[in-house]
């Protein structure tokens, strides 16, 4: 299995687009997991519909890096 993480801070809309690349992989054995530095600018309800048990969604107040 693969693992891919993305780290994001108000970046939905590139977000989206990084979540579209993983999904269009021919390779099938993946989990995503999606952790949020504490976004403002609905992150969370744009991943909400795409939620899935290989899509994992953190969210943690802002810490940086």
């Amino acid at each position: 299995m693969i693992s891919v993480i993305i780290p994001t801070f108000n970046r939905k809309t590139l977000l989206i687009e990084a979540i579209e690349s993983v999904l269009a992989q021919t390779f099938q054995d993946w989990e995503l997991i999606i952790v949020d530095d504490g976004s403002t600018d609905g992150t969370e309800e744009a991943l909400n519909p795409i939620l899935s048990p290989e899509i994992r969604y953190i969210r943690q107040r802002q810490q940086g890096v």
